[in-house]
Formats: C-alpha cells, structure tokens, sequence
C-alpha cells in the first residue's frame, strides 16, 4: 500500500522532509500548502535605511545628500530624498539636527521611507518576489520619493508640449529655487517662502517682467504637484504679483546701423561679428536660428528672390524673409557659410565693434533683430507683416517694438498740420 502511493506522489517525500509528521503519511491534499510555504520561504525582501554623505564630502561649509538605500541580496540601490546637509546637521538615531527646518525635514525623511516601506510590505503581504527593476518602476510613478526641485525638474524634462529653448528657460527657474535655497522640498512652499523668494529675485537686480515669469514657471509645477496630490493647497492662493512692464527694446538708427557696415576693422575675427550683425539687422533672424539654419542648402529661389522659410527654434512658428541686398553680399563673401560663434562671444565682440563705430549703446545681439524689426516699421511695412517676418507667436510681441516709432508719432503730426493749413 505504501509503495503504490509513492509511486502515484512521488513528490511527497520531498516535502515530507519539511514537515515533522512522518512521511509515510504525508496526504497529497497538503502539497499545496508546502508549495506555498516554500516560495513565501525562499521570497528575499530589502532593507532600508538612511545613509548620509555617502561619498564622505561633507563639511561644516559644504552640503552632502542623504540618501535612502535598499540593500536585498548583497545588491544595492540608492534613492535620494532631497535633503542635503552640513556634516554637523546629521546624527544617526535622531537623523536631522542643528537646523531651522529639522522638525519639517525630519518629516520629509520619515515620509519617504515610510512610502518605499509600505510598497515592500504590500510586496510580501500578496507574496509577491522583490527585485530592483520594480523598485525603479515605483519610485518613477510614485513622486513622494522627490523633493519639490526633482519634481519640477523631472516633469520639465518629460513635458513634450515645449521646445527645447523653452525648456531652458525653465531650467534656469530651477536653478534659480537651488540657488535660493528655502524652496526645496514639497513643505517648503509656503506663502511666506514665495514672498521671501520675489524680494531675493528684486535683490538680483532682475526686471518685473523677468520676476513675473519666474512665478509663472513656478505655478505650472505648483498645480501639478496638486493635481497629483503632492500638496493640498495652493501657495500662491491669495497672493499677488504685478507682471510689469518691458523696458523700451534698444535699437539702432539707420545712420549708426550705416556706421558699422562702414567702419574700418582691422581685427579679421571682429570683422566676421560685424558681418553676422549687420546680416542679423537686414534679415530680423534671431541667433538661435542663424545658428542652425544651412544657408548653402536651404535657401530657396522664388520669383528670382533668395528666400529664407524655417521654423523658429523658440516659439516653433513659420516665418518667412526675403534676403535684401546686403544679407546676400554678406552670405557671398562667405560662401554661404557663416562664421557661426557662441553668443557669449558674439556679445563679447560687439562691445569691440561698438568701440570701433563710436556706438555709445550696448550692443547686444538682439539690437539686430529689434533693429530690423523698427526699419521694417518706420518705412511703412504692416505690423502683421513683420510679425510674421520675425516668427512671432502673438502681433502683441511685434506691437511692443511700434511702441519706439516716435518718428511714426511725427509723421501723423505732419500730416494733421497740412490738414489744419488746407
């Protein structure tokens, strides 16, 4: 009787070894229950715990991260929380001490280890196997893991919806929180904190329109953070920041523009700034564009006409520009390859051309376009026209350089004095 049942369950005796009844009489309706038990048995599961400075940087001056690590099987993976701290802000058992924000980012920490902890305790109540790449799959769809910088930053990179040259604009708001320093974390966006952040950016000695869109950025990750239930209330409720107004856009006359096609430079390099300005002041291109665009293969002929047709980098709209004579003097002295420099540069060398044409303004590589954009205005061409020209979005951008015309102002009063003397 014994041998034909282990010849039908010859895998009882496997399990038998497991279980203190003998295993004779090992029945095989518990086989199931071994089965269970010996995966639940053999399932690893990580540890967590909070590791400071890691790569052992920091000082009484000088920040390092804390981290959270998940340590399973001799493997381990560092996650960071956001915090940063001085070398004396740390202590093992009571984590952050000797500073302002303790209490708050002491909260953050326990927070975002207690997330991490109740997903392994989720893991091992289904009886579900652990491994690093679904640890990486929750931390990327779980966000409370992040500090309200990582947030921002992380979003940012996978918004689709922007251009890359917007995306730097946004890039440079995130800084500017890092730099700051009191916005790090998710609690840290208070009223008082927004407040105390536009009084720093005035102290940066930036402009209200520069200011405003700094807040601008900010509330377009503060609303995601709502939407995803980061925060529960919105910061910026009840407070209120002027937009302001743009300075004047600086341009040059058409005899200072004449002057520096004019002047003589003996410095090759400084010449070929030159060029770049004055083609950039005939054709309204922005740098970004001139940059990228293939002259020697990408203009096109129309009506007998050199035509440039592209998209604009930064607002990704059409735009359309006949070359006039000079832009195309200019791109025939290089061989329809301009001398393509950095910006910095570019702006560097301006200051030498200004010097060498006795320009008393900064000279900046957008003078060129504003320039172009004023000449295009005061000789009668439509506003809708020259929008369209530069590339812009809205014809409120274009309205903003019909606002210096003041030349436009005496050409109406002119014509109302020949009225009043008919």
């Amino acid at each position: 009787m014994r041998n034909s049942h282990k010849k039908q369950c010859p895998i009882v005796p496997f399990y038998a070894r497991l279980c203190p009844i003998k295993r004779d009489y090992v029945l095989p309706c518990v086989i199931p229950i071994f089965v269970r038990c010996l995966k639940t048995y053999k399932m690893k599961y990580p540890t967590l715990r909070f590791v400071f400075d890691r790569k052992k940087t920091a000082t009484k001056s000088h920040k390092a991260s804390v981290q959270i690590e998940v340590l399973s099987e001799r493997r381990r993976k560092f996650i960071g929380t956001g915090v940063k701290l001085y070398s004396d802000q740390w202590d093992e058992r009571k984590k952050v001490v000797n500073s302002m924000q303790m209490h708050e980012l002491n909260r953050s920490l326990d927070e975002q280890i207690r997330v991490i902890q109740d997903w392994v305790n989720e893991l091992i109540r289904k009886r579900e196997p652990f491994d690093f790449d679904r640890l990486d799959k929750f931390i990327k769809f779980t966000n409370k893991s992040e500090s309200f910088i990582e947030f921002a930053e992380r979003r940012l990179e996978e918004r689709q919806d922007i251009t890359e040259s917007t995306k730097k604009t946004h890039r440079t708001f995130t800084e500017s929180l890092r730099s700051f320093g009191r916005i790090n974390y998710f609690s840290d966006l208070t009223k008082e904190n927004i407040t105390i952040y536009d009084d720093w950016l005035h102290g940066k000695g930036y402009s209200q329109p520069t200011i405003h869109n700094y807040h601008k950025r900010m509330k377009r990750y503060v609303n995601e953070a709502i939407k995803f239930e980061l925060i529960d209330k919105n910061p910026y409720s009840g407070l209120h920041f002027e937009r302001g107004r743009h300075q004047i856009r600086k341009y040059l006359t058409e005899d200072e523009l004449k002057r520096i096609m004019e002047v003589e430079i003996p410095s090759k390099t400084i010449q070929q700034v030159r060029d770049l300005f004055v083609f950039q002041a005939y054709t309204g291109i922005s740098y970004a564009d001139l940059a990228k665009f293939d002259f020697k293969n990408d203009i096109t002929k129309i009506n007998g006409k050199l035509v440039i047709q592209d998209i604009r980098q930064k607002t990704e709209e059409s735009y359309f520009i006949v070359l006039l004579s000079p832009a195309v003097a200019i791109l025939e002295r290089y061989g329809f390859v301009l001398p393509i420099i950095s910006n910095q540069q570019y702006n560097l060398r301006l200051k030498i051309v200004a010097d060498y044409a006795k320009i008393e303004k900064n000279l900046t590589v957008h003078m060129a376009r504003h320039t172009f954009a004023t000449m295009c205005l005061n000789n009668g061409v439509r506003i809708e026209n020259v929008s369209r020209m530069l590339g812009h979005s809205n014809i409120r951008t274009t309205q903003e350089y019909a606002k210096v015309l003041n030349s436009e102002v005496e050409k109406s009063f002119d014509l109302l004095e020949r009225m009043i003397k008919k």
